[in-house]
């Protein structure tokens, strides 16, 4: 009686220790420690389901060579603090079964190697005069820039060159209908151009005002008085004479950040 109640208990065991082996051969989460830097810089992505872009950070690891959009709670226990560059280690984890909507890698804070304060010194250089007059038959024109910042990290200089305009804002303007855009310039970082159209012959009551300003990322364009640009291009074209070409004013304003 004693052994057939032995080999019983013998049987319920032997499925549970064979569930248990298989178990530990099920793929598992990948878990490493890995070097992450923090761009002083932000970014934008569209997250899933929505249609508008948010900002975020931009983040690589020291593996990498270009940075990546992370929301900014891509980290947990790490808070972002705009305006800093940051080097961190972070444990990585490659989910085997990631969320449906969310990503298959999350990050955890472990430690903060370096935390600086990151300043610019931009110079926005323009290949003609300012203002440019445009012919008083209209046209368009293009006049080549370029843009160039002094990178400094706790008050001492990191970098010193061309950089992109991403990030900086502008706020362009007329009060006659003249059309203004700036393009990348051949595909090398921190060369562009304005492009500016000139509409045919006109005569105008009131002075015409054209310009494009560009400003550092933190500038106010919306309320109080006007920041102090890192540069302004006027822009004018003479009037012709006669009420023949006579035109209303239309005020026209673009204000927002640079993309790329």
């Amino acid at each position: 009686m004693k052994t057939k109640r032995l080999l019983g208990l013998l049987l319920l065991i032997l499925p549970i220790t064979g569930f248990v082996a298989c178990s530990d051969d099920e793929p598992q989460d990948k878990v490493e420690t890995v070097k992450m830097f923090i761009s002083d810089k932000t970014g934008t992505y569209q997250p899933w389901g929505s249609d508008s872009p948010i900002d975020c950070m931009l983040v690589k690891e020291e593996s990498e060579s270009d940075y990546k959009t992370l929301d900014f709670q891509g980290i947990t226990d790490f808070v972002y603090e705009k305006g800093y560059e940051y080097a961190l280690w972070v444990e990585k984890r490659t989910l085997v079964n990631p969320p449906a909507d969310g990503s298959s890698i999350v990050y955890k804070l472990i430690d903060v190697i370096s935390k600086a304060k990151v300043e610019y010194e931009y110079t926005i250089k323009v290949d003609g005069p300012n203002p440019f007059i445009l012919s008083p038959e209209g046209g368009e024109y293009e006049i080549p820039f370029t843009c160039k910042a002094k990178k400094f990290a706790e008050g001492s200089l990191v970098e010193d060159g061309y950089i992109s305009l991403k990030g900086l804002r502008y706020n362009m303007g007329t009060n006659y209908g003249g059309l203004t855009r700036i393009v990348k310039d051949g595909e090398k970082v921190g060369f562009y151009k304005f492009v500016i159209e000139g509409i045919p012959r006109f005569n105008m009551k009131a002075a015409p005002v054209w310009y494009c300003g560009i400003y550092t990322p933190d500038a106010d364009l919306l309320f109080g008085p006007e920041p102090e640009p890192i540069y302004k291009q006027l822009f004018e074209q003479p009037q012709t004479e006669g009420e023949d070409y006579y035109m209303n004013s239309v005020i026209f304003m673009s204000t927002g950040t640079f993309a790329e």
